[in-house]
């Protein structure tokens, strides 16, 4: 629990001590405290789908059930409203996470996925809190080599499924991935615009929170294995 505690003493030291920045440490004590194994990275229960609208379905489900996954793809829509190159990061991650489903169906093995997702967490969460990010260019390399082994994931899934619920399943979380990074992008943008892209840096230390927490949990599970 160790993690827990310094993910929330960082949190709480650069949040403004207001009932809005108490009611902000509160959600996240309970998002830390999450039992993160149990937390379904499959819709239909581990079930591969089998018809179109189940493929749909489970694209749409996968990336927001998956709280490593959705954490990322806000991360990466609140640094494009940051960053010169602006939506392009995230269409970046979903193209390559795309390829990396790809490599999964194709039997092609990505070394330490888990503990690579959780780490990318973690460092797009840094990279937002930060004050001044990095090139655009760097950010948008990482999004994508991150969205080999965020889709690498995706593609347990729907591993052995027809090619109808595989196609339905990678518009879906192309779909869902897209909006949700969009939506963020459009919100960091109103907020910068509106001089308050602090609260964008204390978003990245929310996320920092969830992918330590995130990061701790796979390199215990690597070590028990």
């Amino acid at each position: 629990m160790n993690y827990y505690f310094a993910a929330l003493k960082l949190i709480r030291a650069r949040l403004p001590q207001t009932v809005l920045g108490r009611g902000v440490l509160l959600a996240v004590s309970a998002l830390l405290l999450l039992p993160l194994p149990s937390l379904a990275h499959h819709p239909f229960g581990g079930g591969t789908p089998a018809t179109f609208a189940e493929g749909f379905l489970s694209g749409l489900g996968h990336p927001v059930i998956g709280l490593d996954h959705l954490a990322f793809v806000v991360a990466a829509g609140l640094l494009a409203a940051v960053s010169a190159w602006g939506i392009a990061i995230p269409i970046a991650f979903v193209l390559t996470a795309m390829a990396g489903t790809g490599l999964h169906l194709a039997g092609i093995t990505l070394p330490l996925a888990e503990l690579v997702i959780a780490a990318s967490v973690l460092g797009f969460g840094v990279l937002l809190a930060l004050k001044n990010p990095p090139q655009s260019a760097v950010i948008t390399v990482l999004a994508a080599l991150a969205g080999l082994f965020h889709g690498f994931a995706y593609g347990e899934a729907i591993f052995g499924a027809e090619p109808m619920p595989l196609v339905a399943y990678l518009a879906g979380f192309t779909a869902v991935q897209l909006a949700i990074a969009i939506a963020a992008f459009l919100v960091g943008r109103q907020l910068v615009q509106r001089s308050t892209a602090l609260l964008v840096q204390r978003a990245g230390l929310v996320i920092c929170g969830v992918g330590a927490t995130f990061l701790a949990t796979a390199l215990l599970d690597s070590l028990l294995a």
